[in-house]
């Protein structure tokens, strides 16, 4: 049931790096072209981790339904990236990708409020995540701002708010004041 249970090591759990600047080393790459059955939009993502934690560094592609702006905006930020990881080939993705494994790089890391439903619940529920903002190469210093991270917009936290409200509505089987259920059924 458990194979090589006897000699399988015990990792310890590293914590998430959060926003900020970060001297990180390059771990390993993993691409959207190596999840069978994948069909959203392709991505690049690189682990990077120092003493302090580990992140995940999402980077995406294009496909038929991206703009020549977005394009061009995320192909700059991801060949910034390669660059600053000591990338020199770019006529193949993959030569370029592996070429920044095993290296040392200055990374901007930023938070962005989000909410959606939790998939068990259906609660509404406040998020964060941790997003690439840039880099520089290892020997050059990084300047965070306070600006890069990302609140709740006030019409994202009103809609959030009531959402939360019909959820609770829902939950207790109240009704609403035209006395249909909460669910907002016509009948």
């Amino acid at each position: 049931m458990f194979p090589d249970l006897k000699s399988t090591e015990v990792k310890e759990v590293a914590s998430y790096l959060q926003e900020g600047i970060h001297a990180v080393k390059v771990d390993e790459v993993k691409s959207s072209n190596t999840i069978e059955g994948y069909t959203g939009t392709p991505f690049v993502e690189f682990k990077v981790s120092n003493e302090k934690g580990t992140q995940t560094l999402r980077f995406q592609g294009t496909d038929s339904t991206t703009s020549a702006i977005a394009a061009r905006v995320r192909t700059e930020i991801f060949k910034g990236f390669l660059v600053n990881a000591g990338a020199k080939s770019f006529d193949n993705l993959a030569v370029a990708c592996k070429e920044a494994v095993g290296s040392s790089i200055n990374v901007c890391l930023s938070s962005r409020e989000y909410w959606n439903n939790d998939k068990v619940t259906g609660a509404p529920i406040l998020r964060k995540s941790i997003d690439y903002k840039f880099s520089g190469k290892s020997t050059k210093e990084l300047v965070m701002k306070d600006s890069y991270n990302k609140s709740l917009s006030s019409e994202d936290l009103l809609a959030f708010k009531a959402a939360n409200e019909a959820h609770i509505m829902a939950m207790s089987g109240e009704t609403t004041q035209a006395g249909h259920p909460a669910d907002n059924t016509p009948f």
